[in-house]
């Protein structure tokens, strides 16, 4: 079969074969939901309306967005890390996976603490909803990634060129997440159109390198559960994208 030239067969887990599918369909339905207006509750789309229309019991049920960024990542960040003792027999493949999910959940947590520049809340319940997701999705892959050691390697290796693509997403991203920030000076509240980099050319080019970085992600792990992750981050960011070119 032509899959077999890509990807490494399905793992022996039920568990493993099903969370994929869910994590696919649900990221497609939470980008969906993006485009017609039902956003998660974070970043610029958090209602920080506090009017008398508001439940005060739902006003109480937000966090700090610097807080709320860190329970999306650090859940993910601790799986990736406790990987590395937790699984026995790692081959090169199975440590270039944990390292760049690691990688990628650590950046992430470093941009909150010193680059992102916050002033606004979240409702717990999304930041709740996005860290269970992120982490359960990691230890996912993860999983299947150790179950895939035991079978036949794919006929096309695409894990160095995926590492090539990691490090051009994450840098990419990087960057664009510097120039969000530097658009704010100290006591500015306000969001404003971004300049730029791709900016000019892309609503959202640190959505796109996010998606660079996870292909590059995918073709490290040629595994159908990374595949359906990659494919639904897709959907998801696009979603995203296209609420953030209506907001503007």
């Amino acid at each position: 079969m032509v899959i077999s030239l890509f990807s490494f067969p399905s793992p022996p887990s039920l568990f493993a074969n099903a969370m994929s599918i869910f994590n696919l369909l649900a990221l497609i339905a939470s980008g969906y939901m993006e485009m017609i207006g039902k956003n998660k509750q974070y970043a610029k789309f958090c209602d920080n309306d506090t009017g008398s229309n508001k439940p005060k019991a739902m006003e109480k049920l937000k966090l700090p967005s610097r807080i709320g960024m860190l329970v999306f990542y650090t859940p993910s960040f601790l799986v990736g890390l406790a990987s590395f003792t937790f699984f026995p027999h790692q081959d090169s493949r199975f440590l270039m996976v944990i390292s760049v999910l690691t990688i990628h959940f650590f950046k992430r947590i470093l941009e909150v603490l010193f680059v992102h520049k916050f002033t606004g809340s979240m409702m717990l319940k999304d930041a709740i909803t996005i860290g269970l997701s992120y982490g359960v999705s990691t230890a996912t892959m993860i999983y299947a990634q150790y179950l895939s050691q035991e079978c036949p390697e794919p006929a096309l290796d695409l894990k160095y060129i995926g590492l090539v693509m990691f490090f051009i997403g994450i840098t990419g991203n990087f960057y664009h997440h510097y120039i969000l920030s530097s658009l704010r000076k100290k006591g500015d509240r306000e969001y404003k159109i971004p300049k730029g980099g791709l900016f000019d050319v892309v609503i959202c080019p640190h959505y796109m390198f996010e998606i660079v970085e996870f292909i590059g992600v995918c073709c490290i792990c040629q595994t159908g559960c990374t595949f359906c992750f990659t494919l639904g981050t897709m959907f998801l960011l696009m979603g995203r994208s296209y609420a953030t070119r209506k907001w503007f």
